[in-house]
C-alpha cells in the first residue's frame, strides 16, 4: 500500500440497504496480501473506495490481475492460476453495489454470505483477482 492514494471516501446510500458488511474490500485484500491486524498497509486502507477505478488502480498497484470470467482471452490465464488463493467479486445489481470476497482457493469457491443469496436478481461473479505476481503474464489487450 506504500506510495498509494485513494480517492476521496465514497460513502453510498446503497448499501445501508441490506445488513452487514457489504463490501468487505479491506477484509478480502488483507486476507489476499497477509495483511496483519494494526499493519501500515491495513491502517491505510477504507473500506468502500470511490468506484472500480480505485479498485483498478489498487489491483495494478499490487501487482495483482483481474480476470474477467465471462471474457475468452482471460480464460487460459485464468485456468493456470485456479489453484491460487484470490478474491471473487460480484455485483448486486438492485443496490447497485459490489461484495469482495478472500476466497482461499479460487477452483472451489466459498459461498457468498446467507444475506446476498435471495438478492433479485443474483449477484454476478464479474471479476476474479488473483496474486500472480510470482508468474510472468500477458495482459489481454481488449479487455484492458
Amino acid at each position: 500500500m506504500i506510495g498509494f492514494t485513494w480517492s476521496e471516501r465514497c460513502v453510498s446510500p446503497a448499501s445501508r440497504q441490506l445488513p452487514g458488511d457489504l463490501w468487505c474490500v479491506r477484509d478480502a485484500f488483507s486476507a489476499l496480501m497477509h495483511w496483519e491486524p494494526g499493519s501500515q498497509e491495513l491502517s491505510q486502507f477504507i473500506e468502500a473506495p470511490d468506484g472500480q477505478a480505485d479498485l483498478e488502480r489498487l489491483i495494478d498497484h499490487l501487482g495483482l490481475f483481474a480476470y474477467d470470467p465471462e471474457c475468452p482471452e482471460h480464460a487460459d490465464p485464468l485456468r493456470q492460476a485456479i489453484d491460487r488463493p484470490g478474491i471473487a467479486c460480484h455485483k448486486l445489481h438492485r443496490v447497485r453495489i459490489e461484495h469482495c470476497m478472500f476466497q482461499p482457493h479460487v477452483r472451489h469457491f466459498l459461498p457468498l454470505p446467507p444475506v446476498y443469496r435471495h438478492v433479485a436478481p443474483q449477484p454476478e461473479l464479474f471479476q476474479i483477482i488473483v496474486d500472480v505476481r510470482q508468474d510472468p503474464h500477458t495482459e489481454c489487450s481488449k479487455c484492458r
